[in-house]
């Protein structure tokens, strides 16, 4: 890849760092872990790194900038931070070459959009139950969350949305009329080297050995925190109406981890629900499973889709999950609507039925083949190569 122009824009003002923003860190927070890529593969290819944050974990030749808002209450936990993080980035001498956050934040040049829409989160809670929709439309926090949303978008300092899904786009031009010339679709990419079908020889036999799961029982798994967003309650459901009886393995953590144990047992699975609790590594889960499952409320994208079929497991995920867009790429059959009665469990069924073709992992994985890390970097910097070029010939708005 040439980074020529790139490259030359940045050593005009070696000092002057590209500056990304974050409220606060989570190790198994996705955008997190996201941002933490790219922002080392920014450094990677000797450009001026800097991350604004209320904590962020130490990294070779990347600056950390700590910046902290109220955190109390949580109804303008974020708009603290927004106000802070804005004071802090004026007053930065020299100021960044610019200013990436993957927060809502009115004085950012380019937002990556990696929470998805806040306005369309709250539309879909509404339409699955219209006694949450009540309480959503009363609560002072997400009145919060959508002026911030409205005023980033809104804000004349904004140059480009990197929207990770075709999805998040969609719902940035139906909720906001945001230009659509300035919403870039990048989806997330992974290490394809990493996520790959051979992690079921490497640790199938080994972790089944350790649960004592036979090798020929399927298994549904299912990976991420915030369990109530990103669909478990109706995946125990279904999971409970299988005749193939197969086990539900959740790797992930949630503050309300009784209630779903309580669920599990409601429904008679028993110990068919396993709770693994979070990973450092969940390739050897994806090794072990035979398909995985998301079917969330509402996923900007999902990167665990993307990994899980790396490793050639089909995936099933709601029509509200960015990363269906790669899910229909292998069978559309596989996305379905959690209102509907009976779509999530048919499509679990589909699923398993496909995991015990010896033909579908390697097409599982060509489906995943696009979403590689390079190029979401590649496409990445080019964004970022547009709006340092725009910056140049018009001096920023600052609101």
């Amino acid at each position: 890849m040439s980074l020529s122009r790139l490259d030359q824009q940045v050593q005009r003002d070696s000092a002057n760092p590209i500056l990304f923003v974050r409220r606060q860190y989570s190790p198994f927070g996705g955008g997190e872990i996201m941002l933490d890529t790219i922002a080392k593969e920014f450094r990677a290819r000797d450009m001026a790194v800097a991350i604004m944050s209320g904590d962020w974990p130490a990294s070779e030749g990347i600056e950390f900038i700590r910046c902290t808002g109220r955190r109390f209450p949580r109804a303008w936990r974020a708009r603290s931070f927004a106000t802070a993080a804005c004071r802090k980035i004026s007053e930065l001498d020299p100021g960044p070459a610019l200013v990436q956050s993957n927060d809502r934040l009115p004085c950012c040049d380019i937002f990556r959009a990696g929470e998805g829409v806040h306005a369309a989160y709250l539309a879909e809670r509404r339409r699955l139950s219209k006694l949450d929709g009540v309480g959503l439309s009363l609560s002072l926090f997400h009145k919060e969350m959508l002026r911030l949303e409205r005023l980033t978008f809104r804000s004349a300092g904004l140059r480009a949305v990197i929207a990770i899904s075709k999805m998040v786009a969609d719902d940035i031009r139906r909720h906001y009329d945001f230009p659509g010339n300035r919403i870039h679709h990048i989806p997330n990419g992974i290490s394809l080297a990493a996520y790959n079908v051979a992690l079921r020889d490497e640790h199938r036999a080994r972790v089944r050995a350790q649960l004592n799961v036979p090798a020929d029982r399927p298994v549904i798994l299912f990976v991420g925190s915030g369990f109530t967003r990103k669909g478990l309650a109706p995946l125990i459901e279904a999971t409970a109406t299988l005749e193939s009886r197969p086990e539900l393995w959740v790797v992930g953590h949630d503050t309300r981890m009784e209630t779903f144990r309580r669920l599990a047992q409601k429904r008679g699975l028993g110990n068919r629900v396993r709770f693994i609790g979070p990973q450092k590594d969940v390739r050897p889960w994806y090794g072990a499973a035979d398909i995985a499952a998301l079917p969330s409320v509402y996923e900007p994208f999902g990167t665990v889709v993307l990994e899980a079929m790396a490793c050639g497991l089909p995936t099933v995920v709601s029509t509200m999950c960015g990363g269906r867009e790669l899910v229909e790429r292998f069978d559309p059959a596989l996305v379905c609507d959690i209102a509907e009665p009976g779509e999530l469990s048919a499509s679990l069924n589909r699923a398993l039925r496909h995991s015990r073709s010896p033909e579908t992992a390697p097409l599982v994985r060509r489906a995943a083949s696009r979403y590689d890390l390079d190029t979401m970097i590649d496409r990445t910097l080019a964004v970022y190569e547009s709006v340092l070029a725009e910056k140049r010939r018009a001096p920023r708005i600052r609101v």
